[in-house]
């Protein structure tokens, strides 16, 4: 038992030696940036980006606002997962707001006292008159595989819930729960649309930093960034976080597999989506591999998985074809 011990940490030890030492990675922010740069510096190479330019047209960047959403939708009620079932803020002593009453917070949040946070929910599902707010929807979305139809039901129940567009509504101070990477390995894109947002990300190559729970390997068991419990969580000492504020009216791409939370400098409005392509198929296929612990099933989804992604590849080719027409079609300034 001893040398098994001794083996299983000698194995660690090498591990943590192999990974590269962390640096403060430099976030590109780039405008005009056509779907082939996009594919070749940032997606296929997992590379995060800043795009200030890929939301110019939509309507919602004069529309939004917390006060919009307050005299819109006043009366909407809605429950909150992450408010405590006692909190001051709720009505009749649970967690139930109405949109009129949790504006409000919003507004008067602070960082000593930050309101509840609103996120996660589906955009077309809660608010279905603003899907023509958020048109065009940028093409770097495309192609996305997570809407498809897949022969394997529980497949497909679960790719397809995420390919929803889902809302964010903050107030200052308030913060994303947890440090994680978007499950089934999917690069997430987030549109930002009112007001200021501090992201904090960490690469892949960092996970040994940061704590992945066993039941969720995307989510970290840290318990703050601010004031992490070093005695619990010792290497993560060695993680070096990236920061950097998006900004209205800008798109943030998260590649698959990249750690990532943020917090809120104001009051704030952002939607969200997931892609999964060829780009990240064979990292969704290890993610999945990864929560299937019988060893005939793993193997088994590993085949059909495969399978399934050569057939949209091969599908994806026609498209890939007339997005690079249209992208010869285009004088660059128009991009």
């Amino acid at each position: 038992m001893k040398s098994l011990r001794t083996n299983r940490v000698g194995a660690t030890q090498q591990a943590l030696t192999s990974v590269d030492m962390p640096r403060e990675i430099r976030i590109d922010h780039r405008d005009k940036l056509s779907y082939d740069e996009f594919a070749r510096d940032y997606l296929y190479a997992n590379r995060p980006v800043v795009v200030t330019d890929a939301m110019r047209e939509w309507k919602a960047l004069t529309r939004w606002s917390p006060e919009f959403f307050q005299q819109e939708f006043g009366a909407m009620k809605f429950a909150l997962p992450d408010a405590k079932p006692k909190s001051e803020h709720a009505l009749g002593g649970d967690a139930e707001y109405t949109m009129e009453r949790f504006i409000e917070l919003i507004l008067n949040s602070t960082d000593e006292n930050p309101a509840p946070y609103l996120r996660n929910v589906v955009l077309y599902e809660q608010f279905p008159s603003l899907r023509n707010d958020i048109e065009p929807l940028p093409e770097y979305l495309e192609p996305n595989w997570l809407p498809d139809h897949y022969f394997l039901k529980s497949v497909g129940d679960i790719l397809n819930r995420g390919a929803a567009i889902e809302i964010y509504i903050g107030g200052k101070g308030g913060a994303f729960p947890m440090l994680h990477y978007d499950g089934a390995a999917a690069h997430a894109f987030l549109m930002h649309i009112y007001g200021r947002k501090r992201f904090i990300l960490y690469p892949p190559e960092q996970t040994p930093f940061l704590y992945p729970s066993r039941e969720k390997p995307n989510i970290s068991m840290l318990n703050s960034l601010d004031a992490p419990d070093l005695k619990r969580f010792p290497l993560f000492e060695k993680a070096v976080a990236t920061t950097f504020i998006l900004e209205a009216g800008e798109l943030l791409f998260i590649p698959s597999g990249w750690w990532h939370t943020t917090k809120m400098l104001t009051p704030c409005i952002s939607i969200s989506a997931n892609v999964v392509n060829q780009s990240n198929w064979k990292a969704l296929i290890d993610y999945a591999a990864k929560r299937v612990h019988n060893p005939l099933k793993s193997f088994a989804g590993r085949i059909y998985l495969t399978a399934a992604g050569a057939r949209r590849s091969w599908r994806d080719r026609a498209w890939r074809q007339r997005t690079q027409a249209k992208s010869d079609r285009e004088p660059l300034g128009s991009r």
